[in-house]
């Protein structure tokens, strides 16, 4: 579980990010990137599936995070977004393009 000082929690934190925010997609997730202290949102919508579904989706990009939580930059603020096609994709697949899409939205802390 993602710490509660890691989670992007009152709307209108939520509303400025997408407001203000870049976006970027891949085939599975979506994200929008905005500086700030180190904050994740996850969301799934209806379209990705009924709620056992979304949960799975949230959980999958949630685990991502948690697992590669110090190699993440920690002046940005993240809103992950499930698209419809990660349903029934494994774990791994789902790391890899959520991984390579952090490093193309320089979300990523630089290897020396």
């Amino acid at each position: 579980m993602l710490k509660r000082n890691f989670r992007l929690r009152k709307k209108s934190h939520i509303k400025e990010v997408f407001a203000e925010g870049k976006n970027y997609s891949v085939k599975y997730v979506a994200i929008y990137v905005l500086k700030g202290p180190k904050r994740f949102g996850f969301i799934a919508s209806k379209k990705v599936g009924n709620s056992v579904q979304r949960n799975r989706a949230k959980r999958l990009m949630r685990e991502v995070i948690r697992i590669h939580l110090s190699e993440i930059r920690n002046d940005i603020q993240i809103i992950l977004i499930a698209r419809a096609k990660i349903k029934g994709v494994s774990y791994l697949e789902v790391e890899k393009t959520m991984m390579n899409m952090l490093k193309n939205a320089n979300a990523l802390v630089k290897s020396e």
